[in-house]
């Protein structure tokens, strides 16, 4: 069983992958980031999951499987996923400080959300269950980090940019934050953690969730772009004005 849940995620993620890029066709040429980023991420994960269905990308830690090829899934995907979010809430660059304050953010969420999953998949590969632990503590507070900039300054960044722009926003926060607990909640529960649910069990949650987050995401972001309005510049709408 196992094996057939890799092989739906392959199978998801390669369907997922063209209905993005026909999807894509029609978003606006200068949106198109939207949809390459989302084809990355479905690029990305379906080739992990080949790889894991066909048993590469394993490790054996102490009796137990160890799939190291998700987390260089996670630790590329994400990144984009959040990069994907974010570039509907932050406006067009106007100067040399919003640029400074805009990467100052990049950074932070991106720098986040990597030590997140390199954290995991340390405690993943530890035998010592105290240390495991503490490698899965150190991952879930730098989640609250990522959590932190998404729901606080720049989901304000995303209501400053409008409406529509705000409620895209929020349908791509919300689709990522309520998929994402589930992720810590499957490590400690499956056989990287306490072992209370089984390898099969624990792979299909993990496929099934990542269908959804990535996915579901990536129609979400291309379809909410390709329908937003056009911005109406501001030398326009000062004159319109006066």
């Amino acid at each position: 069983m196992v094996s057939t849940w890799l092989w739906i995620g392959a199978i998801g993620m390669a369907a997922g992958l063209i209905l993005i890029l026909i999807l894509g066709r029609s978003v606006k040429p200068d949106r198109k980031h939207h949809v390459v980023v989302s084809s990355l991420v479905l690029a990305i994960a379906s080739l992990a999951y080949f790889a894991m269905a066909n048993g590469q990308g394993t490790f054996i830690v102490d009796g137990r499987v160890v799939y190291y090829a998700r987390y260089i899934d996670w630790v590329f995907t994400t990144p984009l996923l959040l990069i994907g979010l974010m570039t509907v809430a932050m406006p067009r660059l106007q100067s040399l400080g919003q640029a400074r304050d805009r990467n100052a953010l990049l950074g932070t969420v991106i720098g986040a959300d990597v030590l997140m999953i390199v954290t995991g998949a340390i405690g993943a590969l530890t035998v010592d269950t105290t240390v495991k632990y503490a490698w899965y503590a150190f991952g879930c507070i730098a989640f609250l980090v990522v959590l932190y900039e998404v729901l606080i300054p720049i989901r304000a960044a995303a209501r400053d940019r409008g409406l529509e722009h705000a409620r895209l926003y929020d349908r791509l926060l919300w689709t990522l934050v309520v998929l994402w607990f589930v992720y810590p909640i499957v490590w400690v529960l499956g056989t990287e953690g306490s072992q209370a649910i089984g390898l099969s069990v624990e792979v299909g949650i993990f496929a099934i969730v990542d269908i959804l987050a990535k996915v579901g995401f990536g129609l979400l972001l291309v379809g909410g772009v390709a329908r937003l309005a056009n911005p109406v510049p501001a030398a326009q709408t000062a004159s319109q004005a006066a």
